[in-house]
């Protein structure tokens, strides 16, 4: 992604006050609060404690180009990195950072075209797109040329646009909705005729809302100025003196779908008349050919492009080990066309691979890499990093796998798993089959740390709605809770959807016996 020298300078803007507020923070002469202020609009939050930070690398629409993989690899060993998350937004946190490293990583980062300007904070955040846009077979059309444009232009927003919250957009190839399209604050959807239909105003967390649909049949060449209306009726009715009512969602459900699409639509056609955002789209098409043969590894997918391939790699939690992702990244670097992507499913896609150099792919990340549902399930990195967690989800869900697997149950019967550390609902908790969030229950009029159970949610571009919630489980139970589950999967030796439809007496038993 190339830009201009002159939009570099204005993400670089002021550094100097970020670095200011950086030593203060470990100096502890300024709260945590008052750091994040100015850090989260850097990609950079103070980790629990406040002895340590993160910092949020923005990768647009998931892609990791090379310039970036010799980043990625340099500051791996340089900095002896032990602990990274691949994010549901298609960003890759570097946790326990130093106040020292992460000041000499951000120009670092720029240098190798990586803005993490706005990658927090009420900033256009980090744009998220189907992983495997113009390489898949299954989908409605190629959006990586309108992408690739729109990823350059949401950078030039980050200064100029007053959010009361952060923005996020996403791009479906219209076949999946692993972007999460229609519960976004701006979502494009390719159709099978070449257009996008438009969502808006959508979002999860407290009060979550599926987008509206703005608009049907747009000319991709037409969608920064849905970007750009949309993020101006944001900044002009969002509310800036409520932090908890202030995403995009809340103007719609103030005003009603009927009267918000007319809203966007004044907003879009001032935007049409004052601005020439017309994108001229660049032919994306890669020249490299196969090998002739035919992969060994069942986890090699094949491409659109005849003879190349692509490999999955989810680690569990989102957590990879960092040394099979070092490997991955110096041997994806050095291939012809080799590139990463990211997805909100906190995996990476090794992407235009020969069958040799996908089997090789696999055989670099076999150990670290899932196998069933169960193991794809999602977490954020919870309380004991996170400032804001309730709870330890990513503990949890590793809680969880410890007691599946000693009690002998088997996980490929067992969900995938949503689960966040507080209402925030950075895994998506509410979209999952099964989802878990952070809470308190009472027991015996005492306060007793828990995790809300959500049930039957969908995120399907045919069927996309919100779990139901069915219980508050305390915290201590959860992984009993699971074994019993999986000890009932297994005597019937079914996973859980097939189960749970012929067996809903039984799980609502188990439920009650966990005081749900």
């Amino acid at each position: 992604m190339i830009i201009s020298d002159e939009l570099k300078e204005e993400l670089s803007g002021n550094f100097p006050e970020f670095v200011e507020k950086t030593k203060s923070f470990f100096k502890k002469e300024i709260k945590p609060s008052a750091y994040k202020s100015t850090s989260g609009g850097y990609g950079c939050y103070g980790e629990r404690g406040a002895d340590s930070v993160m910092y949020r690398l923005r990768f647009s629409g998931g892609v990791i180009e090379k310039p970036q993989m010799r980043f990625l690899i340099d500051t791996i060993k340089d900095y002896s990195l032990d602990f990274l998350h691949f994010s549901t937004g298609e960003s890759i946190q570097i946790q326990h950072l130093s106040g020292e490293e992460v000041i000499e990583l951000f120009p670092k980062a720029h240098a190798a075209g990586i803005y993490t300007r706005g990658g927090g904070s009420d900033f256009p955040r980090n744009m998220t797109a189907s992983p495997l846009h113009g390489i898949t077979k299954n989908e409605a059309f190629d959006v990586t040329p309108y992408l690739n444009a729109a990823r350059i232009y949401l950078l030039t927003l980050i200064t100029k646009l007053n959010l009361p919250r952060k923005y996020k957009i996403t791009f479906s190839s219209g076949k999946e909705n692993d972007a999460h399209a229609n519960f976004k604050d701006l979502g494009f959807i390719a159709k099978d005729d070449g257009t996008f239909d438009v969502y808006a105003a959508g979002g999860l967390g407290p009060n979550p809302r599926i987008a509206t649909k703005v608009d049907e049949g747009v000319d991709p060449k037409k969608v920064l100025y849905y970007m750009h209306a949309m993020g101006h009726l944001y900044g002009d009715h969002g509310d800036h003196k409520n932090r908890a009512k202030a995403r995009s969602r809340y103007i719609a459900a103030r005003l009603g779908d009927d009267a918000f699409k007319k809203l966007f639509h004044e907003y879009l056609a001032r935007t049409l008349k004052e601005e020439d955002l017309d994108i001229e789209p660049e032919v994306f098409s890669i020249k490299k050919k196969g090998d002739g043969k035919a992969p060994k590894s069942a986890l090699a997918v094949p491409q659109r492009q005849e003879g190349l391939y692509y490999v999955q790699y989810h680690p569990f939690c989102g957590d990879p080990d960092v040394n099979i992702f070092h490997e991955l990244l110096t041997y994806v670097e050095g291939l012809e066309a080799g590139e990463l992507r990211l997805n909100t499913d906190e995996s990476v896609y090794a992407i235009n691979l020969t069958a040799e150099e996908a089997d090789h792919v696999v055989k670099l990340i076999e150990k670290d890499t899932a196998k069933t549902s169960f193991d794809r399930s999602i977490s954020c990195v919870g309380a004991n990093v996170c400032q804001i967690g309730l709870r330890d989800s990513a503990g949890m869900l590793r809680k969880i796998r410890e007691a599946v697997e000693r009690a002998g149950v088997n996980k490929a019967h067992l969900p995938q798993i949503r689960i966040s550390g507080c209402q925030n609902s950075c895994s998506a908790h509410q979209m999952g089959e099964i989802g878990f969030c952070g809470f308190t229950k009472k027991v015996k009029g005492k306060p007793v740390p828990s995790f809300i159970l959500f049930i039957d949610g969908a995120h399907s571009l045919q069927d996309t709605h919100f779990g139901k919630q069915v219980g508050n489980i305390a915290m201590d139970d959860v992984p009993k809770f699971f074994v019993d589950l999986g000890e009932a999967l297994d005597r019937e030796n079914k996973d859980f959807t097939a189960w749970r439809e012929e067996n809903k007496s039984e799980f609502d038993a188990l439920l009650g016996k966990y005081g749900a």
